[in-house]
Formats: C-alpha cells, structure tokens, sequence
C-alpha cells in the first residue's frame, strides 16, 4: 500500500484574519500536488443574539466577513486542483471536527494567533479544542519575518517516546525537501542528559531547562518547531506538554501525532521550491 503523508488531506480554518490566510498559504506550500486541501470558514451566527436589537446586523457582518473570508481563500488557492474553500454553518471547533473527520484529514492547519477583524473575535480560539481531540496532526501557522514562510529552519524536540521519533521522522523529511536543517534539541528538566541511549545519537542540544521552556526559547530562531503528541485525548490532554509548547511558540508550530500501529505508514512530503 503506498505510503500517506501528513500533508495528503489537510483542512484549515479560514477565519478571515490574516492568522487564517496565512495557515492556508502554508498549508499549499507543505502539500504534494495532487494532495487535498479544503479550506473552512466556519459561520456561527448564534453569538449575535446577545447584540439585542442589533442582532440581525451582526449576523448579516458576520455572513459577510465569511463570504470575504473564503472569496480570498479562493484567490490564494488560485485554481488548484484538488483545493477549494467553502463557507459552513456551525460553531467553529464542531464545523472542523465535522470537516475533518469527513476527509479523513492527515493534517488541521490554523491560525497561531488572532487579529481584531470581529469573525475571528466571535469565533474564538478552536486550537486548544481540536489539540485535545489528539485525531490528526495539527499546525499552528505564524507569519515569516523575511518574505514568504518556508520551512528551512526546523527546530525539533526529541526524547525516549516513539511520537518523538515520529516528529523527528517529520522534520527530517521537510528538510531534505527544502535543503534546508534540523536542530535536535532534548530537555533533561533538570535531570541528567542521556547522551548514551539509543534514541539520543541525533541530540544535538542537550538543555536543562523543561521542554516548554527550551523549545518555546529555540524556537525565536527557528521557521518550524516540531513536537510530538501521544494522542491523548479529552480532558487527560489539558495542559499537555505539546500543547503548551504549540501555543507559546514564536514561529510555525507542528504537533505530530503518533502513527497508530497497524495503521498505513505516514510520509511526509513538501511542493515548494
């Protein structure tokens, strides 16, 4: 059975801030060619109720803002083949669950942040929600300081797991596709570094700070951080390690979940330059 990469079906939410765009952009760019990317504008118009009298016009900005939202999906998609982007009605996180799970999505791509443009004010932060589902992989797009973002900088965060390896896996992919790096960090937490295990050949740092801290700190100089999740799920993943280190992070964030055994082996693959 041919192998499926993570970026094979991605959705990604387009909340019409920049935040969303750019999650799109970088969605296409880590895609192969002929891979599916749906791009979803949630629109929940139930929160204009509390408006009062003004109900009907926040609910007509809000169906606005969502048209403009996945009209300029469009233009950035710009005819490719196996992409789209669609309006749906429904609460953010449920609207994404649905579309996820509907594709199969390998990959959710969101926004990092969020601007003041009022959808995604009302929408929320989906992020946390759809991290704790643990079903698919999840990126957390942050904007280039230099030019459009590409992945050549990639931090990675490694230790004994096997969700660990498989971020490592990830990140090496990435950067033979683009020439460009991986640095491989371990946090001890304080504890002694291991340098003679078998999974720590590839260290190159070994920081004694905790893992939020170190990653989170590496990742100022870094296009991509890459972590790894074990899947947890539901209320045992609040304040999960990944989580956190996905939320603080100061570039594109990538949290890798771990293959399920059995299931068919996941490649990763990369179309830009």
């Amino acid at each position: 059975m041919p192998a499926v990469s993570i970026f094979d079906r991605i959705v990604v939410g387009v909340d019409g801030t920049e935040w969303g765009f750019e999650a799109l952009r970088q969605a296409l760019a880590l895609a192969p060619d002929r891979a599916t990317v749906r791009a979803v504008t949630a629109l929940d118009t139930a929160p204009a109720v509390h408006t009062g009298f003004q109900a009907p016009h926040f609910a007509d900005l809000l169906t606005q803002e969502a048209e403009e939202a996945r009209a300029t999906a469009e233009t950035i998609i710009d005819s490719r083949p196996e992409a789209d982007a669609r309006v749906v009605r429904g609460k953010p996180a449920d609207v994404l669950r649905r579309e996820r799970d509907a594709l199969g999505a390998t990959l959710l791509a969101l926004g990092g942040r969020r601007s003041s443009r009022f959808l995604g004010v009302v929408l929320g932060d989906t992020g946390t929600q759809l991290l704790h589902d643990a079903a698919c992989s999840l990126l957390l797009a942050c904007p280039s300081a230099e030019g459009s973002w590409r992945p050549r900088r990639i931090v990675v965060g490694l230790d004994a797991s096997s969700y660990a390896r498989d971020a490592l896996a990830t990140a090496d992919e990435l950067a033979r596709s683009v020439g460009g790096s991986v640095e491989v960090v371990s946090a001890t937490a304080g504890e002694p570094a291991q340098p003679d295990a078998g999974w720590a050949e590839r260290v190159q740092i070994w920081d004694e700070a905790d893992p939020v801290r170190a990653l989170v700190a590496r990742s100022r100089d870094a296009d991509l951080l890459v972590v790894g999740a074990r899947g947890v799920r539901g209320i045992r993943a609040i304040g999960s390690v990944s989580e956190r280190i996905a939320h603080q992070a100061h570039c594109t964030a990538l949290v890798v979940h771990e293959t399920v055994p059995g299931a068919m082996t996941v490649r990763t693959a990369y179309s830009g330059p």
